[in-house]
């Protein structure tokens, strides 16, 4: 399948699952298409091939999702090395992949029952309930384990939440006539480091922000530079004036599914307003006292714009 194809067929899963959507599919971003259902964000990445997926996209995404208290998954179809299975959940740089067909399923609230570990297949087992009906038989740990065929040890790890091969765990459930093998969770927020790691401050009005006072997420392959997460403001930089249209619209189409106010940073361009959306003269920003001071005078050309309108 070509990538164009499984881009259209993501985009129409979205769709027949009632999610609205924009597509970044044209600006050589960290992920191509940004979706949601309610309070549900899906910033997704779509590859032919998942090993393809590089290391800057990935550490935007997985900083996307803390910032924006969104999911990030990578769609895709194949590794190197195999076709993608609709009931597994893989993993590349720590986020989550799925097939089409397991995206799908996953709308459906269909959760994936494996997840490749280690070059393996393996699923998440309910302890409790192994733990609770081996008791209610009257099975030491040894007798179960010599009945399904696995060393005391691995039983036990087992029982603690270690992940098991789907045989194994097939062989428990029939042991014990209960359902064991539980659908494994994609959609787990990514826990946010105690201090966030940017790259190096090579922009220099990202710089002046931060000395206001802004305490910014900073992207290296997304369409917006950087988020202020105390402000809950997107910001962009545009070094020319055909740039800022550019950038405009690429914000308005951010700020409809995130639903944060954006902010444009200009080196050249004197316009107040681009859309809806403030554009500041880079030199303005000396002119702020603190980040307060700006984000109010923000506010006040939003008013503005709005009454123009």
């Amino acid at each position: 399948m070509i990538r164009n194809t499984l881009l259209h067929q993501t985009i129409q899963t979205l769709l027949r699952n009632g999610f609205s959507y924009q597509s970044f599919v044209d600006s050589n971003s960290c992920f191509d298409l940004i979706a949601r259902k309610q309070n549900l964000v899906l910033v997704l990445k779509v590859l032919t091939n998942i090993d393809s997926l590089r290391p800057e996209h990935a550490r935007d995404l997985k900083k996307i999702t803390g910032v924006f208290n969104a999911h990030s998954l990578i769609v895709g179809e194949k590794s190197k090395v195999f076709a993608l299975n609709p009931d597994v959940l893989y993993e590349r740089y720590d986020l989550p992949v799925l097939s089409l067909e397991g995206f799908e399923q996953l709308l459906a609230s269909r959760l994936p029952v494996q997840r490749s570990f280690k070059g393996q297949n393996v699923v998440e087992l309910d302890v409790e309930r192994l733990r609770a009906e081996r008791e209610a038989r009257e099975l030491t740990l040894k007798e179960l384990s010599n009945q399904i065929g696995v060393s005391l040890e691995s039983l036990h790890r087992y029982e603690h939440g270690s992940p098991a091969q789907l045989d194994v765990a097939e062989k428990l459930e029939r042991v014990l006539h209960t359902r064991l093998i539980r659908g494994i969770s994609v959609f787990k927020p990514i826990e946010k480091e105690a201090e966030e790691k940017n790259p190096p401050l090579t922009n220099s009005v990202l710089d002046q922000l931060q000395d206001l006072g802004l305490k910014l997420s900073v992207f290296e392959r997304a369409p917006l530079n950087a988020a202020a997460t105390e402000h809950h403001l997107l910001i962009s930089h545009a070094e020319t004036k055909q740039n800022v249209r550019k950038k405009a619209l690429s914000m308005e189409k951010t700020q409809t599914i995130l639903n944060y106010p954006g902010l444009i940073i200009s080196n050249e361009s004197k316009k107040m307003t681009m859309g809806n959306i403030p554009v500041l003269h880079s030199e303005e920003i000396s002119t702020f006292s603190n980040a307060q001071d700006m984000m109010n005078s923000l506010k006040n050309r939003r008013k503005t714009s709005k009454k123009t309108e």
